[in-house]
């Protein structure tokens, strides 16, 4: 990943992080025109994390190539394993 990369995972799990505590603590926030707003955009957001985080999934050699399918079946189906993918496979140079 480079550097622009790394940056916008955390933005876009931190977006998350407090997409959620606002809509936790603001009850203002769940009427339907802001909610969809807010969703969409954190959707936008989230779309591009993902697509960062399977292509480099994809780059990345791992030693049995059973493990690159176990992280894009992982990936793709549970979205907060991305949280631990990042700082043990992501942030890392690949070799």
């Amino acid at each position: 990943m480079n550097v622009f990369e790394k940056i916008y995972s955390v933005f876009a799990i931190c977006f998350a992080a407090i997409l959620i505590l606002a809509l936790a603590v603001y009850p203002e926030l769940r009427y339907a025109n802001r909610l969809i707003t807010l969703c969409s955009v954190g959707f936008v957001i989230n779309v591009g994390l993902m697509f960062i985080v399977l292509r480099d999934i994809f780059y990345r050699p791992f030693s049995p190539i059973s493990r690159k399918y176990l992280w894009l079946t992982l990936v793709l189906l549970i979205w907060p394993t991305i949280i631990y993918y990042l700082p043990r496979y992501g942030f890392k140079p690949r070799c």
